[in-house]
């Protein structure tokens, strides 16, 4: 699903399984002016990238089927550029070191968080990818 908004040109897709973690997301980001798209699992998460070229991906990490891990594997063979953003409930990984340095995740967000937290690592990570790029 597509919801307009036009935020910098800024298109966001979310791929979480859990339907209300999405609906918020969308909810929150659509607010703020971004276009967001969705996907349910890794694999629409996957084919949604080669139809829309999001600027950023939401992932979360716990999925059936695809897990985020290997979506965010897949992502870098396909384009190693792309922004990406873990999920997660977990609270007893440790996130930087696995994903952020070795897999080239820009942020993550653990859940529960409350819209504040998402919009900043999003405006974080947009921003530093402009200066950047």
């Amino acid at each position: 699903m597509v919801l307009s908004g036009s935020k910098n040109g800024s298109l966001i897709l979310i791929v979480d399984d859990d339907e209300f973690t999405r609906d918020s997301c969308l909810q929150v980001l659509s607010k703020a002016g971004y276009q967001v798209v969705t996907a349910s699992d890794g694999d629409s998460g996957l084919a949604e990238v080669k139809r829309s070229g999001p600027d950023l991906v939401l992932i979360d990490l716990n999925m059936p089927g695809i897990s985020g891990l290997e979506v965010i594997d897949l992502l870098n063979e396909v384009d190693p550029g792309i922004l990406k953003v873990v999920i997660t409930g977990n609270t007893t990984i440790d996130l930087d070191e696995e994903i952020m340095n070795k897999r080239g995740a820009s942020g993550y967000l653990r859940k529960p968080f409350v819209p504040n937290e998402l919009k900043s690592i999003v405006e974080k990570t947009l921003g530093v990818s402009r200066v950047v790029g």
